[in-house]
């Protein structure tokens, strides 16, 4: 019986049952304010979780948190392997280890942005409060980012930079995941390559080079402390603009690293006291660093080849492995800049009072050629309007060889005048034996002048062209010392007869070959052009390497054509190396991101000479330097080269072009010297001679280059052919000439293949070149020339 004294036997059989409690009413209020209370709730947490919800809809897939793919520069490596610059469009970004990231960084970045680093997973939940509180406030949502959260907004743009609680919960949410899918080790690693730095350079090694010259393994403790301290604000802390605040902030990161026990305080006192020191930083800025013009053409290469192969030049983060030699672009650089600057003055006092822009039509013709120029006639502006833009002055920095001029005001007219009085040049080096481009020089500064006078330039060579003429009399049966008599010669040519004359209006006499060509005498050349024709040279040229077309006219043997500084010293190269020319080639391979090779470059190669008849060729141009006669004599007198050296000068028209080809067995390089204007030029030819402006660039660099022993370039002399004994027995005597019947055009032998191991193309001009930037080629009676 229970205390009702109800049992399960009595149960419902009639015993009294007393009636069922009743609960206690409640009031009304109170019942609605429960419901509203708990409804409230309720709703907010539906909030939340739609407010959660609604932040992972739009944050990146897992799979793409777990396999970030942010872009990365194209980086372009020299042979010895040193880095020359990078390919990116708006972000310039370069990965590196953690292991090549300096330890002074890791300490300074987490003493700095995030001292729980390794002890939260993602979240400090110590900043929640406090993002709460200027949440509530209605302030923007600051502070509190850890590392891993800054790296998720870093890697992936549905995170947003916006400050608001949608961008906070997603980082939250983003970091998480970091957190669980990587270590902090290699969440380190992501952070330093991804986080923008300084201007466009994105991660610390492309900083570290801008800024200070240097890899970011190789940052001391003052650099890190820089670096990681512009992550407050780069543009706030620019150590350029703002020395002092930069100053400032990086003995703030000092402190901070000594209040979190990663630095002694008695250290980061000396170091505090040290100035604010930048590096020669060379960055990879596209117009600064080593090799600005070749990295350019390299770029062109890289954007068609790029379109073929389905990759992006700027964000697929391809490797570029070239054929530079770091060290002899150094030295080619040096040579360029120590020469032309030194000819520059003595130029100057040349021009000053005839410069060729006080002719109307010369300078209306160098201003249609200017950007601006183009880009007010496709807006359709009037002669006026452009005539009085052009006549506006606006604020400008301008090339100086001392220091450049800083922000000065200067009219579009005044500034076509300023540039058009410097003196410019284009050097190539090339491995003859590989066909290996081992250094370019474009021009003498990029910044400033963005044209390339190497692979793109073209200008009329000059005496330069007269080796093809004698390749072509030596392989049709000719030797070094057969006599051609120094006398008056004709062509017929359209509408005129045309006869040359040697530079110093001489004649008279007979001389072999090979004073002819060492001496650069005009009337030899003639000769032999005379007896062979323009149709059989220039396929000779076209044999030995020269791409673009040439006029199949008499005066071609005196270099009326225009050609490139790379074709040229390419085409020379067939002569060092046996006979056989090999186009020339600066990319060896192209790796993607991983390093997987997606293409290696195999060299292109004809056999335009036999291997004798190229030694014959050498040992004609060896004159050029060795004989009293020849017309780079001087560098056995001045500049006292002892080695076996042959080479040609060159030396166009009125003194527009100066050049010079230089060669030994194992490098063959060349220089062209002009201002971009052609009527800007010396009046005379002590000056404006190839022995004068180009020959001394491949002294200067010559001399550099024997120097360095880590380069040992071998100082030998040209291999002779196997069993070789000397072409020339005796000198003929000039009264064979008298009954000497010369060969017709046709029954001239063409150029012989024997011997080639890869099948030549057939001898036919390539098709007509692209104009050069718009400055049309004039044929003109060569007879001053060189």
């Amino acid at each position: 019986m229970n205390i009702y004294g109800v049992t399960p036997e009595n149960h419902g059989q009639g015993a009294y049952t007393p009636p069922a409690a009743q609960p206690e009413q409640k009031p009304k209020g109170f019942r609605k304010g429960r419901r509203l209370f708990w409804f409230i709730i309720g709703g907010g947490v539906s909030l939340i979780l739609l407010f959660v919800i609604f932040a992972m809809l739009d944050v990146p897939p897992l799979t793409e948190v777990e396999n970030p793919q942010s872009d990365l520069s194209t980086q372009i490596y020299s042979a010895d392997g040193k880095e020359l610059g990078t390919l990116f469009s708006e972000e310039n970004r370069i990965s590196v280890g953690l292991n090549d990231i300096s330890k002074y960084a890791v300490d300074a970045l987490i003493a700095t942005e995030d001292e729980r680093f390794y002890k939260h997973s993602g979240v400090d939940a110590y900043s929640i409060p406090a993002i709460l509180g200027n949440a509530l406030q209605g302030d923007e949502i600051r502070g509190g980012s850890t590392v891993t959260m800054q790296l998720a907004r870093n890697l992936f743009d549905k995170v947003g930079k916006k400050r608001t609680p949608i961008r906070k919960l997603k980082e939250y949410i983003v970091a998480a995941y970091i957190e669980h899918s990587f270590t902090k080790e290699e969440i380190l690693t992501a952070y330093f390559n991804t986080v923008n730095i300084y201007g466009s350079d994105y991660g610390i090694e492309t900083a570290s080079a801008r800024l200070f010259g240097k890899k970011a393994k190789d940052l001391n403790l003052q650099e890190a402390a820089l670096v990681v301290g512009l992550l407050k604000g780069q543009g706030f802390y620019n150590p350029i603009k703002y020395p002092k605040r930069a100053f400032d902030r990086r003995n703030t990161v000092l402190d901070q690293m000594v209040v979190n026990n990663y630095l002694n305080k008695r250290i980061a006192d000396s170091v505090r006291k040290l100035p604010l020191v930048l590096g020669k930083g060379t960055g990879y800025a596209h117009d600064t660093g080593p090799a600005p013009y070749f990295r350019e053409y390299t770029r062109s290469f890289l954007k068609e080849w790029c379109k073929k192969h389905g990759y992006d030049p700027y964000s697929d983060g391809l490797k570029i492995y070239t054929t530079i030699d770091s060290r002899m672009q150094t030295y080619a650089e040096q040579a360029v800049d120590e020469h032309i600057k030194s000819l520059q003055k003595p130029f100057e006092a040349q021009i000053r009072g005839r410069e060729a822009w006080k002719r109307n039509d010369i300078f209306d013709a160098m201003k249609a050629r200017t950007g601006r120029y183009k880009a007010a006639k496709l807006e359709n502006k009037s002669k006026a309007e452009i005539d009085k833009e052009f006549n506006t002055p606006v604020r400008m920095d301008l090339f100086s060889w001392g220091k450049p001029i800083r922000d000065t005001l200067l009219s579009p007219n005044d500034s076509l005048k300023y540039y058009s009085k410097f003196l410019e040049s284009g050097f190539i080096s090339i491995e003859p034996g590989t066909g290996y481009v081992k250094a370019w020089v474009g021009g003498i500064d990029y910044k400033y002048f963005k044209y390339d006078h190497v692979g793109t330039g073209k200008r009329q060579v000059g005496s330069t062209f007269k080796p093809f003429v004698y390749a072509t009399a030596i392989d049709n049966g000719k030797l070094p010392c057969d006599v051609e008599l120094n006398q008056p010669v004709c062509f017929n040519v359209p509408g005129k007869r045309w006869c040359p004359k040697n530079s110093d209006n001489s004649v008279g006499g007979a001389m072999t070959l090979k004073k002819g060509l060492s001496g650069s005498v005009n009337l030899i050349t003639a000769r032999l052009m005379k007896e062979f024709g323009p149709k059989i040279v220039a396929n000779y040229a076209y044999q030995l390497g020269i791409e673009s077309k040439l006029d199949e006219v008499p005066a071609l043997c005196l270099g009326v054509t225009d050609l490139t500084v790379m074709e040229l010293v390419g085409a020379y190269c067939s002569f060092v190396n046996k006979g056989v020319h090999i186009k020339p080639m600066f990319i060896t391979r192209i790796e993607d991101r991983n390093g997987r090779i997606i293409e290696e470059f195999m060299p292109q190669t004809n056999t335009a000479l036999s291997e004798e008849k190229a030694y014959l060729m050498i040992d004609m141009l060896k004159g050029v330097v060795d004989e009293q006669n020849g017309t780079a004599n001087r560098l056995r007198h001045r500049y006292g080269f002892k080695n076996e050296i042959a080479g040609k000068t060159g030396t166009t028209q009125n003194n527009s072009d100066g050049w010079f080809v230089g060669m030994t067995p194992n490098l063959v390089s060349g220089a062209w010297v002009g201002c971009s204007e052609r009527e800007m030029r010396f009046h005379n030819t002590a000056l404006g001679q190839g022995a004068n402006t180009g020959l001394p660039i491949w002294a200067i660099y010559m001399k550099k280059v024997y120097a360095d022993r880590s380069i040992a370039l071998p100082d030998e002399p040209f291999e002779k052919p196997q069993g070789w004994t000397s072409a020339c027995t005796r000198y003929q005597d000039a009264s064979s000439l008298v009954n000497k019947k010369p060969k017709t055009e046709g029954e001239v032998t063409p150029p012989s293949n024997s011997g080639s191991t890869t099948p030549a193309p057939a001898v036919t001009p390539p098709p007509p070149p692209k104009p050069d930037a718009g400055k049309a080629t004039k044929i003109q009676d060569p007879k001053d020339w060189e």
